[in-house]
């Protein structure tokens, strides 16, 4: 069984998100959502009869109380922004791998998702296998696995386990890698991310990024807290298609670190 782990706060996309999962081709899941937000969600989830966690909780422990709740072998992160193609869950079950990393589709017109979606595709396409480890992370991991890297979290973490909002998906594959090197990468796009289409949208969310990771400090994790990464390729678009990505990286990148050294 696939246990399908989501957080959720503010509900916008969930329906879209719980509907493509009732209608997945392969039907042997189960859906535990942690509700930081309303109860018009928990309505919604109520509708559906998918297991729910009412609790105000920052999204790596949001993300530790769904799992814990969890049944199945396998695990699936989701978030309320993304949704699953039909058979998804088909093609991951067919695969008994410990992690894959799940190529990702953008929804929307916008010239920022245009630049994302191309910032994805050269990620999956235009980058070795090693690489695409470092730049797109694993969403569904064997159970097993996800559990023992939730623990060496908290054990580190100690206080602060509970105060994390941003890296929380890398840090979980940060402790899921030592564990385990069995990762393969899914190059069909069979999730749908319903990306930010504005510069207000996306420089908000990349400053309060900035502002969460600074928790990381004085952390085994402090590592995190360096804006050096490798460079990634990129190899697909035209001229002036890259220099909107890259022009993406600028409108990313500085709200961020304004709301870290700020």
């Amino acid at each position: 069984m696939i246990s399908i782990e989501i957080p959720v706060v503010h509900g916008k996309y969930l329906y879209e998100v719980l509907e493509s999962i009732r209608s997945q081709s392969y039907q042997d899941y189960e859906v535990i959502i942690v509700n930081s937000g309303s109860d018009q969600i928990s309505d919604l989830i109520r509708q559906y009869g998918f297991k729910e966690i009412r609790k105000s909780t920052k999204l790596l422990y949001a993300r530790y109380l769904a799992h814990l709740n969890s049944k199945g072998d396998f695990s699936l992160l989701l978030d309320e922004t993304r949704y699953l193609g039909k058979d998804a869950l088909l093609t991951l079950s067919s695969l008994k791998r410990d992690m894959i990393i799940i190529h990702e589709r953008e929804v929307g017109n916008s010239i920022w998702i245009k630049h994302a979606q191309l910032d994805k595709d050269n990620i999956i396409y235009c980058n070795s296998a090693d690489a695409i480890k470092g730049f797109a992370l694993p969403r569904y991991f064997r159970s097993e696995i996800l559990s023992r890297a939730f623990e060496a979290l908290e054990s580190n973490l100690k206080d602060k386990f509970y105060d994390v909002i941003f890296p929380d998906h890398e840090l979980i594959y940060y402790e899921a890698s030592k564990i385990s090197t069995d990762i393969h990468v899914v190059k069909e796009p069979f999730i749908y991310h319903n990306g930010d289409s504005s510069v207000l949208d996306i420089a908000r969310k990349y400053y309060r990024y900035g502002r969460s990771i600074k928790v990381l400090k004085g952390t085994l994790y402090e590592n995190f807290l360096s804006t050096r990464r490798k460079v990634r390729k990129i190899c697909r678009g035209s001229l002036l298609d890259r220099i909107g990505v890259y022009g993406l990286y600028l409108v990313r990148g500085i709200p961020f670190i304004l709301g870290k050294y700020l």
